[in-house]
């Protein structure tokens, strides 16, 4: 009997993912780190792109300009959530933007552009819930792609002070 009760209260309550949102209201994680070997970091923030089982990249840029280092990727990440309400949790993938820009004796990472890349509907961004789909699937979709983003930071700060 607990656990038909516990079972409901899930399905009923609903929970929010904890993406961060910035202050146009899209999603976004930001941070800056300080401390450290400046030419090291530069050399760190070129070669983190190089990890292809964190993201799967699609194109890197690299700016240098006065001192500072700024490298750019965009790809996407693959989140196993359902993709409909009564399916099994598929592959869905999570296109993203991912900026280090290293100055002055630190790193700054931004995280942001999220899109849902489905091959069975039209992509849509990840903050608009489209109509279609159900809001538990919705909220898993989210709460798995803050898991997979959280620890692809994780990895990034271990990676920058040479603990990978």
């Amino acid at each position: 009997m607990r656990c038909i009760f516990f079972l409901l209260a899930i399905l009923v309550y609903r929970v929010e993912a904890q993406l961060p949102r910035s202050h146009t209201g899209t999603f976004e994680y930001t941070g800056e780190v300080t401390g450290g070997d400046l030419s090291l970091m530069k050399e760190k923030a070129r070669s983190f792109f190089n990890q292809p089982f964190l993201v799967h990249w699609d194109s890197i840029a690299r700016i240098e300009q006065e001192g500072s280092t700024r490298v750019t990727g965009t790809g996407y990440i693959t989140v196993r959530a359902k993709q409909h309400s009564v399916a099994l949790p598929g592959e869905v993938p999570v296109s993203l933007q991912f900026s280090i820009e290293v100055r002055n004796g630190r790193y700054r990472y931004t995280v942001n552009r999220f899109k849902v890349e489905r091959q069975s509907l039209a992509a849509f961004p990840l903050e608009e819930k489209p109509d279609s789909i159900n809001s538990l699937v919705y909220d898993q979709l989210l709460q798995r792609t803050h898991k997979r983003v959280s620890y692809v930071i994780g990895y990034l700060k271990r990676y920058m002070v040479g603990k990978e």
